[in-house]
């Protein structure tokens, strides 16, 4: 195997950004070696990519799977090793071995392997808006006293990137000042989801197998759900806030149904420049597996131009992407508590336990009574994280079951 070969682990590698991680790296095997996976309950999924990728590790993160998989098939499974949880996570995530980890599983669960791996100085390929949202200062105050590089694969914040790399400025996501004096403005491209066209009063009868179809990208159903109520996007706006150090004022979100421009940034002469690509992950994900190179060759059809829409997005529509503006311009830990409060509230949406326009409602209960503070340590974040989950839990019995 060449000297050039490059290893990377996987996290959440049987969810869709996970797969298609693993369609680029299998286009592109001459230079990209899997090290290792994960998956949380999917193990069907899991022995076949096992089968077909030949990691050294493969982790389990939930306990009953992991148990039932160990008693069936041993903790090895066609020469793979077979762990378990957060510590499984962090050892395929800090190996001296490996170069690159693509953190594709959805929540603020990972974080302590994503911190393992800047420590450990790897490339980050980060499709997680969970974590930044909720530990940002942290995250990057750890990346600041590190030779880690970590670089997003959503499509907006990864076509962000593009469009600032291809005007000739860097990339600078440690920098406070390096883009105040050269963006007037980040502006992401929103889908409108599925009920964009929905009057107000409708949306409480939605149900939770209408609320995961999304119109142009194959998703999860956590995430599908954050589009459907616009969570996504104010996720977004606040992790476009971390990575490039502009004011909220700054950083604006317009519908665009069609998802093909994923982004636009605005410069102080007026100049406008949109990235523009097919609604498909591989895109982004190859171009921060090669960056800051392009080698993955698509093999999509023809790209249609036609039919490209513009048009605001309504606050009163979406409460969830006003909240999350709110909570970008506020700070401290808001974003942890706006983040834990949504997870929360859309596990209990999906098992039709509260209903759809519940969901900002629960939010922003959560955010008017919580202590609002600052915290310097992650052990501090993960006890408030997980203060607010329990008082999620206990609110939505209270006033909402």
């Amino acid at each position: 195997m060449g000297t050039n070969m490059k290893y990377v682990s996987v996290l959440g590698s049987t969810g869709s950004v996970g797969i298609n991680s693993l369609l680029v790296i299998s286009s592109l095997s001459e230079k990209f070696k899997i090290y290792g996976l994960s998956c949380n309950k999917n193990i069907s999924l899991l022995q076949k990519q096992i089968i077909s990728y030949k990691p050294k590790f493969a982790v389990i993160t939930d306990k009953k799977t992991y148990d039932n998989f160990i008693k069936k098939n041993g903790d090895k499974f066609h020469d793979t090793h077979i762990i378990f949880g957060n510590e499984g996570l962090e050892l395929i995530s800090s190996n001296d071995k490996v170069s690159t980890i693509v953190v594709a599983i959805v929540g603020f669960s990972c974080i302590n392997p994503v911190i393992s791996a800047i420590k450990s100085n790897k490339t980050i390929l980060i499709a997680n808006k969970e974590i930044l949202v909720s530990a940002g200062d942290i995250i990057i105050s750890i990346l600041n006293k590190s030779n880690a590089t970590i670089l997003p694969i959503d499509s907006e914040h990864n076509a962000l990137l593009q469009v600032i790399l291809s005007s000739g400025l860097q990339y600078k996501i440690n920098d406070k000042e390096y883009y105040k004096n050269k963006i007037k403005k980040l502006i992401l491209t929103a889908s409108g989801g599925p009920f964009y066209n929905y009057k107000i009063k409708d949306l409480k009868n939605i149900s939770p197998s209408e609320a995961i179809q999304h119109p142009t990208w194959n998703m999860g159903k956590k995430i599908s759900v954050d589009s459907a109520t616009m969570m996504n996007k104010g996720l977004e706006i606040i992790e476009a806030k971390v990575i490039f150090n502009l004011e909220v004022d700054n950083i604006n979100a317009i519908v665009h149904r069609q998802s093909k421009v994923h982004a636009l940034v605005e410069f102080f002469d007026g100049t406008i420049i949109a990235h523009m690509s097919q609604p498909d992950m591989k895109i982004p994900i190859s171009y921060a597996l090669t960056y800051p190179e392009r080698i993955y060759s698509h093999d999509n059809s023809e790209y249609n131009y036609s039919d490209l829409s513009f048009e605001k997005l309504s606050l009163e529509q979406f409460p969830c992407y006003r909240l999350s503006r709110n909570v970008a311009k506020l700070g401290k830990n808001s974003g942890l508590i706006l983040n834990a409060a949504n997870e929360i509230s859309v596990e209990y949406f999906l098992k039709k336990k509260i209903l759809f326009t519940d969901i900002p409602r629960i939010i922003e209960d959560m955010l008017d009574g919580s202590e609002i503070t600052s915290h310097n340590d992650i052990n501090s974040i993960l006890e408030n994280d997980l203060k607010i989950r329990k008082e999620t839990k206990k609110l939505i019995k209270k006033k909402y079951l």
